[in-house]
């Protein structure tokens, strides 16, 4: 009896090692999930959550993809893992969207890169179809990695095709680089520069431009890519611009130096010297701000406070007191960068970044606010299906607000 016992005895560091080992190993996955899918996992703590409760959100993800974290239909997250990661996991802090559905349809323009983990998430195109009805929004994508007026060209041809098929005027949401084609489109001065019979084939089907994230002013980070470019060390910022550090998905060099000439800031000057705004084109833009690890100083909260405000001062901020979003590691490369830009008056400006674009940059036509988001949250990428767990920002809420603001404009 007494051998049994002992060896009973003997036995017991060897399985307490084990489960051990097994809850280390799974909070390693948790671990991996979080980051594969775009979200912070620096604060998390498994010890908060059983080994149950572990497994399952593993095990979720593994059946379910980035979708994982979510709860259930619901696009809030998992309160579990709200738990274990240390995330508050607050409401949305962008305005409740309306019932009113457009009075036009909304195509959601592409950006630099044609690839699926750095465009739109197909969830927002698919929200605003179920909330108001099919038709309310459109997808667009634009040949990746090519100059202003190729990508404008290309998106036309996407246009002139909605519009006879929806008999109607559209409205156009378009992403960081795609707010530049939009613009040189609308323009008289862009695509259709001297030729007034197409020009007006534009005006009959552009009703309005909202663009998000856009460097209308340029970014220091297409310069320090440029600067890269020739010294042959500029695979972390390719992997920033690309949305990704695998080298398969990333352009060629020739592309991608066409592209970022254009995305300078000195290149931005005589840009929007000659593109001007349309007439009759209602043209709005939003920024969106992030953190390194979530984390502001109060420095960058009084530039936050300055830059995030409208013409007249009033504070455009939608965003909860301190709800900071954690900018993708990926973009940490490139957020040194991203806060210079032009001004208004040509001079250059630091402000407040999304890792990419600065707010300074990102405002065109009438300024709406600045979004607790990084470059890739403002699309609902990389991974992120659900509503974040820090700042609270849910990309297709935001997106079903923005089209029901559009309708209260009767656009």
């Amino acid at each position: 009896m007494r051998v049994i016992v002992a060896a009973a005895l003997g036995l017991l560091p060897l399985l307490a090692a084990s489960a051990c080992s097994t809850r280390e190993d799974t909070c390693a996955e948790l671990r991996s999930d979080l980051k594969r899918c775009g979200l912070s996992a620096t604060s998390l703590d498994c010890s908060r959550v059983d080994q149950s409760a572990l497994e399952s959100m593993v095990s979720r993800f593994a059946d379910d993809g980035c979708d994982g974290a979510g709860q259930g239909q619901s696009d809030a997250v998992d309160p579990r893992l709200c738990k274990a990661a240390g995330w508050e996991c607050p409401e949305p802090p962008t305005p409740e969207p309306g019932s009113a559905r457009p009075a036009f349809p909304l195509v959601f323009v592409s950006g630099i890169d044609e690839s699926a983990v750095f465009d739109w998430n197909p969830r927002i195109v698919a929200s605003l179809n179920a909330s108001f009805g099919p038709g309310t929004a459109f997808h667009a994508k634009v040949k990746g990695w090519s100059t202003t007026p190729e990508r404008a060209a290309d998106l036309w041809a996407s246009l002139e095709e909605l519009h006879a098929r929806t008999g109607t005027k559209l409205n156009l949401v378009c992403y960081a680089v795609g707010g530049l084609d939009c613009r040189y489109l609308a323009s008289k001065s862009g695509l259709f520069e001297g030729d007034s019979k197409g020009y007006a084939g534009v005006l009959d089907t552009v009703a309005s431009i909202t663009t998000i994230a856009t460097p209308h002013r340029g970014t220091r980070v297409a310069d320090a890519a440029l600067a890269a470019l020739e010294s042959g060390t500029a695979q972390d910022l390719l992997g920033a611009l690309a949305g990704s550090s695998e080298a398969s998905v990333l352009p060629n060099g020739g592309a991608l130096q066409r592209t970022l000439l254009g995305l300078t800031m000195d290149a931005s000057l005589p840009f929007n010297a000659k593109i001007g705004d349309a007439d009759g084109i209602v043209y709005q833009s939003f920024a969106g701000v992030s953190h390194i690890l979530a984390r502001s100083s109060a420095s960058s909260e009084v530039s936050i406070l300055e830059h995030c405000a409208g013409p007249d001062g009033d504070l455009r901020l939608l965003r909860h007191e301190g709800g900071n979003d954690a900018m993708n590691e990926l973009l940490w490369v490139t957020a040194p960068w991203s806060s210079t830009s032009r001004g208004d008056d040509g001079a250059v400006v630091a402000s407040p970044s999304d890792g990419m674009v600065s707010v300074a940059s990102a405002k065109w036509g009438e300024f709406r606010g600045c979004i607790p988001a990084d470059h890739y949250d403002v699309i609902g990428q990389i991974g992120h299906t659900t509503r974040d767990g820090q700042s609270g920002f849910d990309a297709p809420r935001f997106y079903r607000w923005v089209a029901s603001d559009l309708a209260a404009k009767g656009l």
